[in-house]
């Protein structure tokens, strides 16, 4: 208002009002660069330039009540800029050099003079973008004068320094106001789906769809049908509109939609590229013919289920793998994709990637309390090549309905295609409590050896294990074996291994005896030899006799259990004889 006041008062003077318009448009343009991001939507500034870079970082930020999950997943440290359009065209906004997994979202406001966060309408939304990730990029077709509210935000909470880049291209004529578009979606093979972009049309526009990242054949019209749903047509989709025609046409993207083969025909049970994704469309096995369904809350009061099977197929071109994401099965991967499993009721699972189109590797993994990342997985069950060599993989693993199963199928040495994930739940092959597999004996070593305590328990994973020493937890042995090295007579005890899994307890002992070979020592009297040795206490003891050294040896006198005080035998045999003592 202050620069439009200037340029009516000097408009009789020709010099003066040229002057004041050029000093109008350089303080927009200083008022534009000096714009910033800011945590309450309330408070944002507003840029006005056809292209540009602001810096921020989003470690102090917050969300609103009411606040939109922008890029359509879970953040937590967003930040808020508005763009004013200042022609029509094409804006494209990026966070290409930012430091962390970035979110964002473009929306505008319904009605245009609203002023709360819970009023914003979704214009486009981008998580990772391909050749860039884990930064976002949006692009929307402006409307002159129209005002874009642009959220930056960090996936699952992630914070870091942001980059927030924007340009702008100018078109000939008004783009279309896209309304909506699909969501990410799966259907039972043989469905018939229909993809649909809503927008209101203007002047010379064109459409055309695109397929995991091709143009596809005469597909240009705002719906694109399928009339039954195959693995060949699973894959990324994508909508782009033009403006205008040759040199002065202008073009951009909408958001693209994801397309999966639930054989149970759940549109919300997707397979996702990332590990965190995968909680929010889990697979929940119900009734006797379906196999997994999608439930946002994780349910155990199902009914019974006696079995079933089905498939999940999907595409992975575009997937990636976390730079922090392990190797699964210790196989090299890149291209990964997730599912939450949660079974009905307890049984043995049976998961294979029979009929993918590339060399798999797949490993099941569950986890105790919260869902928060690669550190809290536990490994249930992995395979690579089982089936066949560099195809399909397989694993069996005991399934509880109390317990939600994570899988991932990877792509070995970064293998990309449409991959199928089969599942079968047998319901008479029920887990099992910790139970021991083959009795326990006793170990006897001599000082300064190494040995391992593994005994052989079996059991539904995942089991915990707590080792004692004569019932004292030693600390750090959580593992199933117990390795004690170069022993002393200090090492001799009980070791017990507590067991547990979700379904019972288990205590195994494990007796550990170690031998300090005893020194003899041999005297005469008037009856004989004096044989004569120290003794430790509960280890058994047992004289041998041998006419040669070499034996062989027999037993000469009952064994015995030591005392812990030295022993004495009075030997009246005649002749020449060895004598010996074993100690077990």
């Amino acid at each position: 208002m202050k620069c439009g006041l200037k340029i009516w008062q000097r408009s009789r003077v020709v010099q003066g009002a040229v002057t004041a318009l050029l000093f109008c448009i350089f303080a927009m343009m200083a008022s534009a660069q000096a714009a910033s991001f800011q945590d309450f939507f309330t408070n944002r500034e507003s840029i006005f330039t056809t292209n540009g870079t602001i810096f921020a970082n989003n470690l102090t930020a917050t969300v609103e009540t009411g606040e939109p999950k922008h890029g359509g997943k879970p953040g937590g440290h967003s930040l808020w800029i508005s763009w004013v359009a200042p022609t029509n065209g094409v804006a494209t906004f990026d966070t290409h050099g930012s430091s962390f997994d970035t979110l964002m979202s473009a929306y505008t406001l319904n009605p245009t003079n609203g002023t709360q966060v819970t009023q914003l309408h979704e214009e486009a939304r981008n998580d990772d973008d391909p050749g860039f990730e884990p930064t976002s990029l949006i692009q929307i077709g402006a409307i002159a004068g129209h005002t874009y509210e642009i959220a930056v935000d960090g996936y699952q909470g992630a914070v870091g320094s942001v980059v927030f880049n924007w340009s702008f291209l100018p078109a000939t004529s008004p783009p279309p106001i896209v309304l909506n578009t699909p969501n990410d979606q799966a259907a039972k093979q043989g469905d018939p789906v229909t993809l649909t972009v809503n927008l209101i049309p203007s002047g010379n526009i064109q459409f055309q769809w695109f397929f995991n990242g091709l143009e596809m054949t005469n597909q240009n019209s705002t719906n694109y049908v399928i009339t039954s749903l195959q693995d060949t047509n699973v894959g990324r989709y994508q909508f782009r509109v033009t403006v205008g025609n040759g040199n002065n046409r202008v073009r951009f993207f909408t958001s693209p939609v994801e397309l999966q083969i639930n054989s149970d025909g759940s549109t919300n049970t997707l397979a996702e590229d990332k590990l965190l994704d995968a909680p929010s469309s889990g697979l929940v096995g119900d009734g006797f013919l379906g196999p997994l369904k999608k439930f946002s809350v994780p349910t155990s009061n199902l009914g019974v289920v006696r079995g079933y099977n089905g498939s999940q197929v999907f595409n992975t071109t575009f997937a990636t793998t976390d730079p922090t994401e392990p190797p699964h099965c210790g196989v090299t991967g890149g291209a990964s994709y997730w599912l939450m499993y949660q079974p009905p009721t307890n049984g043995t699972m049976t998961l294979d990637t029979i009929g993918s189109a590339y060399d798999t590797v797949m490993e099941v993994y569950t986890y105790n309390g919260a869902l928060v990342g690669y550190t809290n997985l536990i490994s249930i069950a992995c395979d690579n090549d089982s089936v066949s060599f560099h195809g399909p993989s397989r694993v069996f693993f005991p399934a509880l309905k109390t317990r939600q199963y994570v899988v991932v199928v990877d792509g070995v040495n970064a293998a990309r295609g449409t991959a199928w994930l089969n599942y079968t739940l047998n319901t008479n092959l029920l887990p099992q409590p910790p139970a021991l597999q083959s009795q326990v004996v006793t170990q006897s070593v001599n000082v300064g050896a190494t040995i391992t305590l593994l005994p052989a328990v079996g059991g539904a994973p995942p089991m915990n294990y707590v080792w004692k020493k004569n019932g004292v937890v030693i600390p750090g042995a959580i593992f199933s074996f117990l390795q004690l090295q170069n022993v002393t007579a200090a090492d001799t005890a009980n070791y017990t291994l507590n067991v547990t899994n979700d379904l019972g307890s288990l205590i195994v002992t494990n007796p550990v005896h170690i031998i300090v070979p005893p020194t003899c020592s041999v005297s005469r009297n008037a009856a004989g030899v004096i044989y004569d040795f120290p003794t430790t206490a509960n280890f058994r003891y047992t004289i041998q006799s041998a006419t040669n050294v070499l034996g062989p040896w027999t037993q000469w006198a009952p064994p015995f259990f030591g005392s812990g005080q030295n022993f004495s035998t009075n030997i009246a045999e005649t002749g020449t004889k060895f004598f010996r003592v074993r100690v077990e």
